[in-house]
């Protein structure tokens, strides 16, 4: 994008120039988010269009430059162009790597724990390369935006314009070079729309996000930005101004309207042309425009862009902090195969190599959803990084190749000691901050020990002891004729299974179970009778009409469907250990397999625990009274344990209350067990009704909702509304 401007008569204001205008859309356009708040959401569609008009163009752009300018380049030109930035991109990623090693330094020590993650059940993401790279179909990758095949196809076509001879090559180049600057004047007149689609961008972007959201990722964003701080503003240009001709200040002269427009977007692709120009025009202020040089860029921009640059490799620190945050951290063992990995998965944008590097180190996938959450911060810094990588890589590529490549030893010696010094100075410091504004930071225990149940309350009792129903059947009555007739359903639970029937901080008898039960009174029109379940004689109590149904997490099982009568399954849920934050050999099955011994509790169910034991002859298993026996009492009353069988479900929810606890699945298949609701009396027409019941609520949405809630921690319903000035300052609106 041009910044020349017509001389002005004296005494004329000289008009603003475009990066002003931008800048000003910018910080307007945040006010307005923060003033307006989410009245600013639909300003999301103005920023959505201005993006859609300017990548109209890119893709055609970067097809019909690459095609043009390889075209007219001999093989040995291409081939010394090639080979001196695969030589610089080695060196800018491994700068990269070492950034993305360092950086976890700024993480303090903590705890923590997550509310339980479907990622612990979840198949592995299914990387397609072969279609990310190989254009199969050029229309197809061109409609799906798969640059990089895109890229290849334009590659290949521009070495077979390559070999052309004569008039024709000519023709075809001059038809391919005049389309491709239709297409750069388009761009150009979408640029001026530019002021107008940042303020869009900004105000919906200020007025949807939280502080919440910003506080939990605090350490992350924090170091993320101090890493792209220093790299973009020192690290780079110094190594162009320590290599090249170019003065520090030039760079960001020619660059900085298309840097802010990038980071106001956070799209490299949507500029790129734009990019391209204003390195043409520091090459020009340095009398460096040739023929060559201009093609070059021509062909570097682009050729490099699918490759990985360093915004988006040291967005990988993100695992590293999903590590930490959840608090375990990545070993030094995995260290080598972590950026191994990372360099590979950087080829790919970070929505897809994110979840594919969690899932590669054991990391809840669920942590992607805080990764997408930041992106909303990150993105705008991500590609200004990214953007100055390119110009970096193509400024340092043409030098090297066309012969004003020139290493100042003084400069890089002072340059490589001031770096190491700016990260000493900032991470350290970062780290002590963020070590006393994180010391109280961890708050899952009190949340999940205070949630409230989500359905309205019937009127309900909670019996102290188990007894027998008060009211025996009729001759010839069934218990949901009772259930009908006394008004009252007496409701089974055990006290202490988090969370699915528990009490509270307040004593409130709560959880998902106690959710479905007031789900069920309400059926029913009739009030609840929550009565205890005595640890060991569940069977027995049931047989013995102390309840009409068993609403806490009952496992079906062969064993327990030959002698009790069970409701069609409300749920499906995962076998798990619950295990020491430090046993990490507990994650694979192989490493439990090699185990000499190792013994596990269990609460209940041992056929459950032979299910789990015949897959490790050496292990043993260890009849529980109670789940708090696991974490409080093993050394008094038990032997030491190793792990608490429990499904992944419920030892993700015990881990919140003991946060140096990890939930682990060493079995080589995923064992999933159903739960149901045991009913009394092995009852046909009560346990028909329960069934059709759990049924119509799957259908409805409550068992998602109460699952979302009680499991995943998660209520849409209970959303904190975005702070706003209208609303949280002038109370203009409720």
């Amino acid at each position: 994008m041009s910044k020349s401007t017509s001389p002005n008569k004296e005494g004329e204001k000289k008009p603003m120039t475009l990066s002003t205008k931008i800048l000003i859309g910018l910080f307007i356009g945040i006010a307005t988010g923060l003033f307006f708040g989410e009245y600013c959401k639909h300003l999301a569609i103005v920023g959505d269009a201005f993006i859609g008009l300017l990548q109209m163009t890119v893709l055609p752009y970067i097809v019909f430059s690459l095609i043009v300018n390889i075209g007219r380049l001999s093989l040995d030109d291409g081939r010394k162009l090639i080979i001196q930035g695969i030589r610089f991109l080695s060196i800018l990623l491994a700068i990269g790597l070492t950034v993305v090693m360092i950086l976890p330094l700024a993480f303090p020590e903590w705890k923590s724990a997550n509310f339980f993650s479907s990622s612990f059940v979840a198949p592995a993401p299914e990387l397609d390369f072969l279609e990310l790279y190989i254009p199969a179909n050029p229309f197809f990758s061109l409609s799906s935006s798969k640059v990089p095949a895109v890229v290849l196809f334009s590659i290949l076509v521009g070495i077979g314009v390559m070999q052309i001879k004569g008039k024709d090559k000519d023709m075809l180049l001059h038809s391919l070079d005049a389309f491709n600057k239709a297409l750069n004047q388009v761009n150009k007149l979408v640029v001026k729309l530019t002021p107008a689609g940042v303020f869009a961008i900004a105000a919906s972007t200020a007025g949807t996000m939280t502080l919440d959201e910003l506080g939990k990722m605090q350490a992350y964003l924090l170091t993320y930005i101090v890493a792209v701080v220093i790299m973009c503003f020192w690290v780079l240009p110094m190594l162009i101004s320590a290599c090249t001709p170019f003065k520090y200040k030039d760079i960001f002269k020619y660059t900085k309207a298309t840097l802010i427009t990038i980071f106001a977007t956070g799209k490299i692709i949507v500029v790129l042309p734009q990019l391209i120009e204003d390195i043409k025009e520091l090459f020009e202020e340095y009398d460096l425009n040739s023929e060559e040089n201009n093609a070059g860029i021509d062909i570097l921009m682009p050729l490099a862009y699918p490759f990985p640059n360093l915004g988006t490799l040291c967005i990988f620190v993100f695992v590293p902090f999903a590590s930490w945050f959840i608090g375990s951290g990545i070993s030094l063992k995995d260290y080598p195969m972590f950026m191994g990995a990372t360099l590979l998965s950087s080829f790919v944008a970070p929505v897809t190599g994110i979840p594919f590097m969690l899932d590669l180190l054991k990391i809840p996938k669920d942590m992607f959803q805080l990764f997408v959450v930041s992106t909303v911060f990150t993105d705008r810094v991500r590609v200004v990084l990214g953007a100055m990588h390119l110009i970096t890589l193509t400024i340092l590529t043409l030098s090297s190749t066309y012969g004003f490549f020139k290493v100042k030893k003084r400069k890089i010696v002072f340059g490589l000691t001031t770096t190491v010094g700016l990260f000493f100075v900032t991470l350290i410091p970062l780290r002590i901050f963020l070590g006393y504004s994180l010391k109280d930071a961890y708050q899952n225990d009190k949340v999940i020990s205070n949630m409230q149940l989500i359905h309205k309350l019937v009127p309900f009792t909670v019996i102290e002891k188990s007894t027998p129903n008060p009211d025996p059947l009729l001759e010839n009555e069934s218990v949901l004729d009772r259930v009908k007739r006394r008004g009252k359903i007496r409701v089974g639970f055990y006290e202490d299974e988090i969370p699915f029937s528990y009490f509270n901080e307040e004593g409130e008898l709560v959880g998902f179970g106690i959710d479905m039960a007031h789900e069920l009174g309400s059926a029913l029109e009739v009030e609840l009778e929550f009565v205890p379940i005595t640890v060991g004689h569940m069977p027995v109590e049931l047989k013995n009409d102390h309840f009409d149904i068993v609403m806490s997490d009952i496992f079906m099982s062969t064993q327990y469907s030959a002698e009790l009568s069970f409701s069609n399954p409300y749920l499906d849920v995962t076998m798990a250990l619950v295990v020491k934050d430090q046993d990490d050999h507990f994650k694979q099955f192989e490493t439990t397999a090699a185990l000499d011994s190792f013994r596990i509790g269990y609460f209940e169910r041992k056929d459950v625990a032979d299910k789990f034991i015949k897959y490790f002859p050496n292990a043993t298993g260890v009849r529980l009274d109670s789940v708090n026996q696991f974490f409080y009492d093993i050394e008094d009353s038990i032997p030491a344990l190793d792990g608490l069988l429990t499904s992944a479900e419920r030892g993700a929810a015990l881990t919140l209350l003991h946060p140096e606890y990890q939930i682990a699945n060493p079995l080589p298949y995923k064992i999933t067990l159903p739960l149901a609701y045991p009913i009394g009396n092995n009852d046909e027409a009560m346990t028909s009704f329960v069934s059709n019941w759990i049924e119509v609520n799957k259908r409805d949405g409550t068992i998602d909702r109460f699952y979302d809630y009680w499991i995943l921690g998660d209520d849409q319903l209970r959303r904190k509304e975005h702070w706003s000035v209208i609303k949280d300052v002038l109370h203009w609106v409720d």
